[in-house]
Order: structure tokens, then sequence, then C-alpha cells
């Protein structure tokens, strides 16, 4: 029976040291730039820096800095997007639009970031990691 537990412990070993792990990926590869915002609007580039084209769709959220903890802002609709998958090459950019208040309502001075997440393609475009980027914007004042 001993003998059975340790040959158990060691298949399991060997087993769990050959799990694949998700390849950490430079935040500097997926930027989001922010070319216009406002309470109620946002415009931004996503661009490709790295080696493999991106996946995406148009889903994104806004986040609320709060002290030093970034806070999801709450929606006041619900809100549907497109399933378009949209695909970008390396090295390659593209622009967005959106109408922050028709999700979210107008939004308060403070410091916000919008966040996107994106899927990186090899060659073969087949998915081989993953990422979330961010880019900061200020609303300073609603206007009217």
């Amino acid at each position: 029976m001993k003998k059975f537990l340790v040959l158990l412990i060691a298949i399991c070993v060997l087993f769990c040291g050959c799990v694949k792990t998700e390849p950490q990926i430079d935040p500097n590869l997926i930027k989001i730039e922010i070319t216009y915002s406002d309470s109620k609007n946002i415009t931004f580039d996503v661009i490709n820096n790295s080696k493999d084209s991106i996946e995406f769709g148009s889903e994104y959220s806004i986040e609320y800095l709060e002290g030093k903890e970034w806070i999801p802002v709450a929606e006041r609709t619900e809100t549907f997007f497109d399933m378009m998958a949209h695909i970008l090459a390396s090295g390659g950019k593209m622009n967005f639009s959106f109408d922050i208040a028709a999700r979210y309502g107008e939004l308060s001075s403070g410091t916000y970031r919008i966040a996107k997440d994106f899927t990186l393609l090899n060659e073969d475009g087949i998915p081989c990691g993953s990422q979330r980027a961010f880019a900061e914007f200020e609303v300073t004042a609603i206007e009217r």
C-alpha cells in the first residue's frame, strides 16, 4: 500500500510539472492611446506593437481612481456589444469612439481609465496569449 501511495504521489508530481502556463506578455505590446475624452465620449487608438496579430471585440469597461484603487464605474444601462471580432496585424493601429454616457451616464470630474481585453494570435491564427490594456484620462468638468 505504501509503495502504491508513493508511486501515485510521484506520478502526480511529474504531471503537475507539465501544466502549460500562459506566457507573460509585455504590457507595452498592445497600447491604448486616448485621442479625445470628455464626460460623455471617448475616442482612442489601439496600437499593436507585438510581432503577432491581435483579436478583440468592441466591449470595454471604465474604472474610476479612488485614492490608489481603481473602482469599476457602475453601468446605468445594460449594454450590448456587437459580436464582430476585430483583427489587427502587427504594427497596425485602429481607432474607436464610444458614447460613454449611453452606458455609464455622464462621468463626474476625476481620473478614469478605459480597460480592454485582447487575444494574441500566432502566425496560424491560433490564440497564444491574452492581455488587458489600460489608458488613463481625466474628466475635469461636466459639459452642458
